[in-house]
């Protein structure tokens, strides 16, 4: 019975939530709303729940973002597989893809809420640019029913930290609201993943601001930091001030333009295979792309690569990961000569080396004096945990006996 009950009451609570909106009712708004729309050049919409402001804007071809340049004869499609692990073999047009980063007034809690919703995608020759902005608190369940129109089942969505920040964080405004209880669309492509995945190992620092700088060779000029957005909006709540709103506004655009022209850098190095990167820590970080979908040629390739741009041997971490690839492969000869080396080196790398060829020669090049030399020399490379002591006591007494023998 308590089963029936609750069921009852849950198909209640979705026909509140998707029943048929009312009409909009017509009513003369404080003239502070006015004033936002004319500050920030947008339109002031209404709707059954209350209003908001709606700034548009379109970046047409040739708009330069730094080296980036807008251009009408550009891919009409990008490669799900270049933003994932896993492959799919799905192709994305860039016209079902929308562009979406949000500003609130605090990081969580009940109390905060995104003022600012902002929104791209590409048509044909220009880059459209929609941002809904919060004039009052009272009409945030407005401004959220308009905002879900723009999500679908037919889009993928771009963002940066969105899965973990933006989608959560809106889709509990939207209950608190009761507007939705979900954000549809067919896939999210979180490309702050996709950044760490390509660039951490040479940037270290993978904020979008710095991707734009070392990427994009794009320098914001004045952008107003993230940490004081919060309080640009409290200014206009408590005094309607609205001195420094435009810098917020563009803030918002610039991320998402730069989400725009990463997810396209992003996609052809996938699509080129890495053809055009100089950088010996880009193509290792490729390389360990294609090391988890198993395409070792692929892997091989580009390590001839690093050779090839690299006066000196690369650092000793990269030698060790191709030379297990070339261990993968059964090319003994190419991985025992990164193994000597690295075995004449110091740390785990080292420590590793000396135990591949302690292995290598126990059991295939059947030299049990080298096996047990090179087992030796693992035993002083690197402060051990207590289970690779107890592997190692056991490879040298065991290579020992069989030398004795």
């Amino acid at each position: 019975m308590k089963k029936k009950n609750l069921k009852n009451k849950l198909n209640h609570f979705n026909s509140q939530l998707s029943a048929e909106k009312p009409a909009v009712k017509l009513q003369k708004l404080p003239s502070r709303y006015q004033k936002v729309s004319d500050s920030l050049n947008g339109s002031l919409i209404s709707n059954f729940a209350g209003s908001y402001c709606r700034v548009d804007r379109t970046y047409h071809e040739q708009h330069a973002h730094g080296r980036k340049i807008l251009k009408a004869d550009q891919v009409d499609s990008v490669s799900a597989d270049a933003f994932s692990v896993e492959e799919s073999g799905v192709r994305i047009l860039l016209e079902d893809l929308l562009f979406f980063d949000i500003e609130t007034t605090g990081l969580g809690s009940s109390e905060a809420v995104s003022f600012l919703v902002g929104f791209g995608s590409f048509h044909k020759n220009r880059f459209e640019l929609r941002q809904y902005f919060l004039v009052d608190y009272s009409d945030e369940a407005a401004m959220l029913e308009d905002v879900l129109t723009e999500f679908s089942n037919s889009k993928v969505l771009v963002s940066y930290n969105g899965a973990s920040f933006d989608i959560p964080f809106l889709t509990d405004r939207m209950i608190i609201n009761r507007v939705a209880r979900e954000i549809k669309s067919v896939n999210h492509i979180d490309l702050l993943h996709s950044a760490r995945r390509y660039y951490k190992r040479r940037l270290k620092d993978c904020t979008l601001t710095n991707i734009e700088r070392e990427i994009f060779g794009f320098h914001r000029v004045d952008d107003i930091p993230g940490y004081l957005i919060p309080a640009v909006y409290f200014e206009w709540l408590s005094s309607e001030s609205l001195e420094i709103m435009e810098d917020v506004l563009e803030h918002n655009r610039l991320d998402i333009l730069s989400l725009y022209f990463l997810i396209l850098e992003i996609a052809e190095i996938y699509q080129t295979e890495g053809a055009y990167l100089e950088t010996v820590d880009d193509l290792h970080s490729l390389s360990k792309l294609y090391s988890r979908r198993k395409n070792l040629k692929q892997v091989h390739h580009l390590y001839q690569k690093i050779e090839s741009i690299q006066t000196e041997k690369p650092a000793n971490d990269i030698l060790l990961f191709h030379s297990l690839t070339f261990k993968k492969t059964d090319d003994f000869v190419q991985a025992i000569s990164l193994w000597e080396y690295l075995s004449e080196q110091s740390g785990r790398e080292a420590f590793i080396a000396n135990i591949e060829l302690a292995k290598y020669f126990e059991h295939k090049g059947k030299d049990i004096s080298k096996a047990l030399l090179f087992a030796q020399k693992a035993e002083g490379n690197c402060c051990l945990s207590e289970p690779q002591k107890k592997q190692l006591e056991k490879r040298l007494f065991r290579l020992s006996k069989k030398l004795g023998s």
